[in-house]
């Protein structure tokens, strides 16, 4: 068992020290889903898949919070008084609390993921090329997930020695907790490489202006934050899971705190965007869309319902993130679609075949 100059962080950081620390991660992340939800209902008027995963994800770090805080007292003692009197009850009461942690720590981490893939599947609907795609990398994700849960309980040999005093102390348990640490840490970042690349894609496969590819791109690849925070936890707590219990638990928090927050960000967008204001507008087939009503660019008589329907869909789950800016609508309580204009042929058919294109033009008219 480690003693208690073995354990930096717990040496300089006290008990109360490291719940604040847990707490503040939790309230960040509880602000920014808050944000992200105000945002979802007051523009889309509902939630989607995406939002329900950052629920989970909020929900799993909450709960991770509340056995960090349960376990704190346990694993200090465990850390700085090995050899005490409570020392068989405390670290038995540690290893379980750990088991738990470990695993919903996890579970933070690949709901988040998650939340990725269903925007993504919203969004690739209608495209052979990038749905093949999607389940590759969604398969490879839930089995990821799965494999980094057996290692976590294959750590101890054998097994039945995970909840014991004592136990899980051999080298042959200390090289194989390293192998678990690695191989979690490979497919963290592995799966949020994959994830960032379709939704890197699919902005570079989309008819958009500047402004618009360098946001979506931003908001995208912003899972690099978390490959830097899982790499840099990999380093802190490489052969130290049993040295510096402490340290384990920060940086788990750290990077399940920062996922959290990195998956609230893409409806963020909307504040990168040149026109802030926008008007709901609803059109003829199921499936939100947001309008500019700032736009100043001259508009082209396009109509919603001339557009194929396969195309039309397509449209649709791009637009429900991408937010058409250069849309002209006349305001009136008794504005209609003019349904008499077509839309040219040009600019349905002119596409690379599995390109993904946006309607960014319509035509209202206006009567009194």
């Amino acid at each position: 068992m480690a003693t208690g100059t073995t354990q930096p962080i717990a040496s300089q950081l006290s008990p109360d020290g490291l719940i604040a620390v847990t707490w503040i991660g939790v309230g960040l992340g509880v602000l920014f889903v808050s944000i992200r939800l105000a945002i979802r209902l007051s523009r889309l008027k509902r939630l989607y898949p995406d939002d329900y995963f950052v629920l989970v994800a909020l929900a799993f770090l909450i709960t991770n919070a509340v056995l960090q805080t349960l376990q704190t007292p346990h694993l200090y003692y465990t850390a700085l008084t090995p050899r005490g009197p409570e020392i068989a009850d405390h670290a038995v009461l540690y290893k379980k609390y750990e088991f738990a942690i470990i695993g919903i720590f996890w579970s933070v981490l690949w709901s988040i993921k998650g939340s990725f893939l269903a925007l993504f599947w919203m969004i690739t609907q209608g495209l052979p090329r990038y749905i093949w795609a999607w389940w590759v990398v969604a398969g490879f994700v839930v089995s990821s997930y799965i494999v980094c849960w057996l290692l976590s309980a294959l750590n101890c040999h054998p097994p039945s020695e995970y909840f014991k005093l004592g136990g899980c102390g051999q080298p042959i348990d200390k090289h194989t907790s390293f192998i678990s640490i690695c191989f979690s840490t490979a497919v963290d970042i592995a799966t949020d490489v994959m994830i960032m690349g379709i939704g890197v894609t699919i902005v570079c496969g989309t008819r958009i202006n500047r402004r618009e590819r360098l946001s979506l791109g931003v908001i995208f690849s912003l899972g690099i934050i978390i490959v830097a925070a899982a790499v840099v936890r990999a380093i802190q707590i490489s052969g130290k899971a049993y040295t510096d219990m402490a340290g384990v638990a920060i940086w788990s928090v750290a990077e399940s705190s920062i996922s959290v927050i990195i998956g609230c960000l893409p409806p963020f967008k909307i504040f990168l965007s040149r026109h802030p204001s926008f008007a709901p507008y609803t059109s003829g087939s199921a499936g939100p869309y947001l309008q500019s009503g700032a736009s100043s660019t001259p508009a082209k008589p396009h109509v919603w319902s001339d557009t194929p329907p396969p195309q039309r869909r397509l449209y649709q789950n791009l637009d429900f993130e991408l937010h058409s800016r250069n849309t002209d609508i006349v305001g009136g309580a008794g504005a209609r679609v003019n349904r008499n204009a077509t839309l040219p042929r040009e600019s349905v058919d002119s596409g690379r075949p599995g390109e993904i294109r946006m309607v960014k033009e319509f035509s209202v008219i206006t009567t009194r």
